[in-house]
């Protein structure tokens, strides 16, 4: 009896002793970023032992919950998650229920770097690769993808074309590659190259605000996830002929495990109306006084324009003023005058506005162990600070993974938007364009009369003789430009992993891309007035009769473009011993682009009864000239094979290489020009992983890149055919039959552009990656660019397309990023990129009776002019020839006595002085970050320094036409009572008539070095603050997480001197919307 007492007081002793040193504890691990959302999948690891080793563990169910055993030994455990740093808890006696919530860790989801073929170990990068993590944090509000890369990538520049609401970015990537072709990086989107991300020439200039919105535009910025740069020839030849502008890899984002999580974000933007007064125009009593001192002044060119002239020509005193001056006015000619210069309208306040931009998008995520899914819907209304001109886009995307079995995996996703644009109706001298008229408009002219009706502008007319009645604000009433685009992207993805190093993926994308664009004009408009006048034609009886019938006018354009693109893909990674790290890729790629519009244009249009009238052409060549209906159809398939492999020795030297044929039908009549070769090579050598490197703490990471490698581009708009235009004409006289008009002739010998490309890298990151610093060198080839060749005129052709051209692009690029403070509720960082790039024309021709220079060895963007030397003692121009000396334009163009230069083409190139260039040799951005508490502040500038600009003349001296306003330079123009004055007298032929000639026909004084200014800025892109609502706030509400922010974009400017000119980004184009200064509201709210 006294045995079993014993035996069980000494079980009870001994099961008491192990549940004290066993227990069981559990917990939940959340997304502290999401609201404290579940985290299925989390690692939970108990650590023990003097190295913290991983002893045992368990992973996190669909609830983000975990049970774990412990003992009394154990004293923390951790917990780790993809893309979240790790924490470790420590165990506390008595505490069975632990709560951990995971930080984001941007370090940890840059490891992987996706390339749209391939996921990367960052740690085994051998290219020149940059990821953005696409946020409002990070970007700030933006409505078009574009305008979030602006100075946040080293070596990206990007430059607003114009303030209009979805304007297109030019972008580029290390400097330009080619002359003619395309200039743009090529644009991929969840691994499908996309098309039409081309954007249209900025020389379009009056048809700024109306230029097309490319396929990207279309993006909701809120559905991406990051944007990936590939910059060298190690990241971007795999992508074959298409990326030697470099790659841009759009991830979007997708659900993962967990309950359904939705997401609601809304701006409201506040644009205030552009202020004009930086044109320094003149006021009303300013042009009075202008007009007036003009008019008793041999100056008679358009002597009957302006106010003045209207008065004094209607009471008939215009004489009366010219020989006896003011005091020779009747009274009512001095009031009528005097009343002038009472009239001030605020064109600033009637022809802009105030406007308001609204953005919401809401988002559903969720999965489960096979499936997960995204979708969002959104929806942005985006007005112009021009009355009648806005943006409005429509979004949804659908995205779905399943995982049908342990080694099949499939995905589907669409992406569809619609977008509506409004704008105004352009014309060939842009006075519809609100902006170009601000300029223009006389001070006093008031646009309504007392009753409301339109008061009609006759000043405008350009070079014109006739005098067309104009009101803008008719225009704006009875025209308009109205433009539609739609667009769905749909990718289907398949994963078949046959091992678990060895796998084999297929993707299939569709592009459909489509607009119709709607030009139309009541019969009551200027357009429409001008219509008429461009069709007259002379009757039989000698009077002059358009064509056209009575009515207005409605132009039509239906675009569609199909792009669909399919790849396959094996796979292999594998690692043997953690020595030896293989990655091996194979794969092929088919791609067919099909393009088709249609034009239409009716007269005579009401648009009350939605009728048109026939038009009765007096001739075949005015019916040639003005086609009523126009069809275009191209198309174009491409094939490529490929391969990309890697091997990396004890995660510390990296070789790598990629090969990439590519075959297209838009070259290859010479057969052994139809595939373009593609290669590079690269290596890597990560000395921080060396035994004498790797104890040294304070060094986290030190990497020597180097790559070598060829790119391809091409310029789809050439062909090696015969192109031209099948019409009607006569060869033998009474004899009409079919034939070809070209200018071109064909060149079966047409090939690929090729870019060699060398990159040196160096990556360092020291203090626990307190510092980070990227620094790469590169050296960029550019061959075989196509070009026009002239032909001798006995080859029946004037020029032939032919591959000649080469160019040169070096440059350096750093990127810094600091962590300055770090405390438990404050941190700073600080992000600096700086990229400096270099280009040179090697060779290049130009027409032999060309007078413009060729660009070779100066950069593609190169600007030419004549150097002048202030003005003489009668005011003209002074030149400066070679020698330095000062010189009349007489001497300087040999000019003969009908005011031609006596010089061959070639002494007329050299007479030029090369000014500078369009594009910035030095770009980047300067962003910091400061977060304290639930607080975030940010603030980034961006800066282009290095390009010139060249400027529209504030006025000609040979024709300035006193009926339109211009800026206070005139007024300090060079006349006999101001000698000293800085700018050009105004000219009459009856002096100095030789170049009179020059100034007046052949644009010489808008080539002058005096007009080509500097264009160097630093601009606060953005000023952001956030707030994120406590938890405990919200939680009541069923309310995971939300936050608030402030953001102003565009606040302020320094600039080299732009006086007379809204912005430096648009200075050097009158028609372009300025870039706005805007307040934004946000909130972010997750369910």
């Amino acid at each position: 009896m006294r045995m079993r007492t014993f035996m069980l007081l000494l079980m009870v002793f001994t099961m008491n002793l192990l549940s004290a040193q066993e227990r069981t504890i559990t917990g939940i691990v959340v997304d502290g970023t999401m609201g404290d959302d579940p985290l299925p999948g989390a690692t939970v690891s108990i650590l023990g032992g003097q190295n913290n080793k991983v002893t045992h563990g368990t992973v996190t169910d669909y609830e983000g919950k975990f049970t774990l055993k412990v003992d009394a030994k154990d004293k923390s455990f951790s917990v780790r998650f993809m893309g979240f740093e790790t924490q470790n808890v420590n165990i506390i006696a008595g505490k069975n229920d632990y709560k951990v919530v995971l930080k984001s860790d941007a370090k940890q989801i840059n490891e992987v770097v996706v390339t749209g073929y391939q996921e990367l170990d960052r740690r085994k990068l051998t290219s020149a690769v940059t990821t953005l993590k696409i946020s409002d944090e990070k970007i700030g509000a933006v409505n078009n993808i574009d305008q979030a890369l602006a100075g946040q990538i080293a070596g990206l520049s990007s430059i607003t074309s114009t303030g209009a609401p979805g304007a297109p970015v030019k972008i580029r990537i290390r400097g330009t590659a080619s002359i003619n072709g395309t200039q743009e990086p090529l644009w991929v989107l969840d691994g499908i190259p996309m098309d039409g991300t081309d954007i249209p020439s900025m020389e379009d200039l009056k048809d700024i605000d109306n230029i097309y919105q490319t396929s990207i535009a279309g993006l909701n910025p809120s559905d991406i996830d990051n944007i990936t740069v590939l910059k060298d020839a190690a990241a971007t030849a795999i992508y074959g002929a298409r990326a030697a502008n470099g790659v841009i890899v759009i991830t979007t984002k997708k659900g993962r495990a967990g309950k359904p999580a939705i997401n609601f974000t809304g701006k409201l933007t506040f644009m205030p109306k552009n202020n004009i007064d930086r044109l320094n125009l003149l006021n009303s009593s300013e042009k009075v006084d202008l007009e007036l001192g003009l008019l008793a002044s041999d100056y008679t060119y358009r002597q009957n324009k302006g106010g003045v002239a209207s008065i004094l020509n209607t009471l008939g005193e215009a004489d009366a003023y010219k020989t006896g001056g003011w005091n020779a006015l009747s009274e009512a000619a001095q009031n009528q005058i005097n009343q002038l210069r009472n009239t001030n309208t605020d064109w600033n306040d009637i022809l802009f506005r105030n406007a308001l931009t609204q953005e919401y998008n809401v988002s559903l995520s969720g999965g489960g162990e096979k499936a997960d899914y995204y979708s969002s819907v959104g929806y942005t209304s985006e007005q112009g600070t021009v009355t009648g001109v806005g943006n409005t886009r429509y979004n949804i995307t659908l995205k779905t993974n399943y995982q049908i079995n342990r080694m099949l995996k499939v995905g589907a996703s669409v992406y569809a938007n619609e977008r509506k644009q409004n704008t105004y109706l352009t014309d060939s001298n842009g006075f519809t364009n609100p902006v170009y008229y601000s300029r223009l408009a006389n001070p006093y002219f008031t646009p309504y009369d007392e009753n409301g009706n339109y008061n009609y502008d006759t000043n405008v007319q350009g070079k014109e003789d006739s005098s067309l009645d104009f009101n803008i604000f008719e225009e704006r009433a009875n025209a308009n430009t109205k433009r539609r685009d739609r667009s769905m992207m749909a990718i289907l993805n398949a994963e078949l992993r046959l091992t678990d190093y060895l796998k084999i993926t297929s993707q299939f994308g569709l592009q459909e891309d489509s607009y119709s664009l709607s030009k139309y004009a009541g019969e009551n408009t200027y357009a429409m007035r001008k219509e008429k006048l461009n069709t007259e034609y002379m009757q039989a009886d000698g009077t002059r009769k358009t064509f056209l019938p009575e009515g207005g006018m409605h132009k039509t354009t239906e675009y569609h473009n199909r792009q669909w693109t399919w790849k396959a893909m094996a796979e292999f990674v594998k690692t043997f011993g953690r020595i030896h790290d293989v990655n091996f890729m194979l794969g092929t790629e088919v791609r067919h682009a099909k393009a088709n519009s249609i034009y239409s244009a009716a007269y005579g249009y009401d648009a009350r009864t939605l009728t048109t009238q026939p038009v009765i052409f007096p001739s075949q060549s005015y019916a040639e000239s003005y086609p009523l209906h126009q069809e275009s159809e191209t198309e174009n398939a491409f094939v490529s094979w490929y391969a990309t492999g890697s091997y990396s020795l004890l995660n510390r030297y990296t070789i790598g290489g990629s090969v990439r044929f590519d075959g297209s039908d838009v070259f290859g009549v010479a057969k052994k020009y139809r595939y373009l070769p593609l290669y590079s090579v690269s290596g890597l050598w990560r000395a921080k992983e060396e035994k004498w490197l790797k104890d040294v703490k304070w060094i986290d990471n030190l990497a020597l890149r180097a790559s070598y490698g060829l790119q391809g581009n091409i310029d789809k708009n050439t062909s090696p055919y015969l192109i031209g235009i099948l019409k009607k004409g006569q060869v033998i006289n009474g004899y009409t039959e079919d034939i070809i008009s070209s200018e071109t002739a064909p060149n079966p010998n047409l090939k690929w552009e090729k870019t060699e490309n060398v990159n040196i890298g160096l990556d360092l990151a020291l203090l626990n990656n307190a510092i980070t610093l990227s620094v790469d060198y590169y050296y960029r080839h550019s061959s075989d660019l196509i070009g026009l060749k002239m032909l001798p005129l006995e080859s029946g052709f004037s020029s032939t397309t032919i591959n000649w051209a080469s160019m040169n692009n070096k440059g350096l690029e750093i990127a810094l990023a600091t962590r300055n403070i770090h405390t438990k509720d404050l941190t700073w960082t600080t992000n600096l990129n700086i990229g400096y790039n270099q280009n040179k024309v090697i060779q290049e021709t130009v027409a032999q009776n060309a007078t413009y220079p060729s660009r070779e060895g100066y950069p593609v963007g190169a600007l030419f002019a004549y150097k002048t030397a202030g003005l003489d003692e009668q005011g003209f121009p002074l030149f400066l020839n070679k020698d330095g000396e000062k010189v009349s334009a007489t001497e300087f163009f040999k000019l003969s006595a009908a005011g031609a230069s006596t010089l061959s083409a070639e002494e007329q190139r050299n007479l030029y002085t090369y000014m500078g260039t369009t594009d910035p040799k030095v770009s980047g951005g300067f962003i910091n970050t400061f977060d304290y508490k639930n607080w975030q502040l940010g603030i980034n500038f961006i800066f282009n320094f290095g390009m010139k600009v060249r400027v529209q003349p504030s006025y000609n001296p040979a024709n300035y036409d006193r009926g339109l306003n211009v800026n206070r330079d005139i007024l300090n123009r060079w006349t006999a009572d101001n000698t000293n004055g800085s700018f050009t007298k105004l000219m009459t032929s009856s002096e100095r008539p030789r170049e009179y000639v020059q100034y007046n026909e052949y644009n010489l004084y808008n080539m002058l070095d005096i007009w080509v200014k500097d264009c160097n800025y630093v601009r606060l892109q953005s000023l952001r603050l956030g707030y994120k609502l406590p938890t405990e706030w919200l939680h009541h509400i069923g309310v995971k997480s939300a936050s608030l922010s402030l953001e102003a974009r565009n606040l302020f400017v320094i600039a080299s001197n732009y006086d007379n000119y809204l912005d430096p980004e648009t200075m050097g184009n009158p028609y372009a919307q300025p870039i706005p200064k805007s307040f934004i509201f946000g909130v972010n709210v997750n369910f």
